[in-house]
């Protein structure tokens, strides 16, 4: 099973290839660096070094030479590095409350296959069963091609070193999943496992929204609030693999219980399904939470802001209530974290802009170093779809590491 982030120990020889291979597959694949020149460069490593590795990844299918657009008189044409059609893909596998999704794709998040099934009531062999089909649909459609090999992002809490699915409120009771072992076994190839706010937080880095920063905060609202932390640039976690668990932050010493055991807890207020709750209520649809945003949206631009109805005027209420509270607990965050900035994702997406907008008014308004620095609040890079493809993110991490490499 996949392991967590190396040891903080002596660097050997093997060790060092393999990192400097990865290092260089990550700058080509993310589009940092297009050529043996800009490697060079962006590594530190000798010429010699680089086109050594280069040349052996052209070898091996996993980088292939392109000529770019010939520019008049500007000599002949440079050649670019790409990834090659021919490298290793990757499969996911993306374990929510209500849905599961198996995803073939490539290292730059080409998407080539996806089968997704409703997670119901059921036991945990009966679960695995729909999810080994699934795989065993995927294996069916690869031919020739090679696979790096799999990964999971999970709903939380997770023991990523063991790779369990801990006990998640409202899972039908399921708790104990070994899923990474039981994948492991059945499709007999190296699974990296974490969760999934993990997951699409270090994809936001590789490929979305936080690409042009080293520290940010990526905040899944969904039918819980779940958060993952890039510090460094690179994905945080403790020893254990326990994550920063923004939903279960106290906003409230008297707030209501939790099923985590604590009082007041964010996503108590703010999760989907509780803004949902009260948008239906207060208009008397049914719509689901992502019809009211849009509805919301459309107000915003065709009114901006001073004609709302009392329905509008209702929702709007809402969406202000939950700007506050979210606010509340990204500050305490921010004060403990300092990131650059916050990436709003998974249904959060789809908030109108002006209300993300007040969050970062808010945050910027109360946060300890206010007069020194603001936070960026966004929306993810991945529409509300970053913990699919964000899926693979602890298995690209272990390739983008080396640890595929001899």
């Amino acid at each position: 099973m996949g392991a967590g982030k190396m040891a903080k120990s002596g660097v050997n020889n093997t060790l060092l290839k393999q990192r400097n291979r990865g290092l260089i597959l990550k700058l080509i694949a993310t589009g940092q660096c297009s050529s043996r020149i800009e490697l060079s460069q962006k590594t530190g490593l000798a010429k010699m070094t680089v086109t050594y590795i280069v040349n052996e990844f052209l070898e091996r299918g996993i980088f292939e030479e392109r000529q770019k657009v010939q520019v008049e008189g500007k000599g002949r044409n440079p050649v670019q590095l790409c990834i090659s059609d021919k490298a290793p893909k990757l499969i996911g596998v993306h374990l929510y409350r209500e849905i599961c999704s198996v995803i073939l794709c490539d290292i730059q998040l080409k998407l080539l296959k996806k089968i997704c099934f409703p997670v119901t009531e059921e036991t945990a062999p009966q679960l695995m069963e729909h999810i080994f089909h699934a795989l065993d649909q995927i294996m069916e459609t690869l031919g020739d091609e090679k696979i790096y090999g799999i990964g999971i992002g999970a709903i939380g809490p997770v023991d990523k070193n063991r790779g369990k699915i801990l006990a998640p409120p409202n899972f039908y009771g399921l708790h104990d999943l070994e899923i990474a072992r039981e994948i492991e076994e059945h499709c007999h190839m190296p699974v990296f496992f974490d969760g999934e706010s993990n997951c699409a937080a270090i994809m936001e880095k590789y490929y979305g929204a936080g690409t042009d920063c080293e520290d940010f905060i990526y905040v899944d609202l969904a039918n819980g609030v779940g958060s993952g932390l890039v510090v460094n640039g690179e994905l945080y976690a403790n020893t254990s693999g326990m994550i920063c668990e923004l939903g279960h932050t106290s906003i409230d010493w008297q707030g209501e219980p939790c099923s985590c055991g604590n009082r007041g807890c964010l996503e108590r207020y703010i999760s989907r399904n509780v803004l949902e709750s009260q948008l239906q209520k207060v208009t008397g649809d049914m719509k689901d939470f992502r019809g009211f945003c849009q509805e919301m949206d459309e107000a915003i631009k065709e009114g901006e802001g001073n004609t709302f109805t009392k329905r509008q005027q209702d929702m709007d209420r809402v969406f202000t209530e939950m700007t506050e509270k979210l606010s509340c607990a990204l500050v305490g965050f921010v004060n403990s974290l300092n990131p650059q900035k916050i990436i709003i994702g998974h249904e959060g997406y789809w908030i109108p802009d002006p209300y993300l907008c007040k969050i970062e008014k808010l945050v910027n308004e109360r946060h300890i170093e206010r007069k020194y620095r603001q936070i960026q609040v966004v929306k993810s890079g991945f529409k509300d779809e970053a913990t699919v493809y964000g899926c693979t993110g602890a298995l690209l991490t272990a390739v983008f590491e080396g640890s595929f490499f001899d």
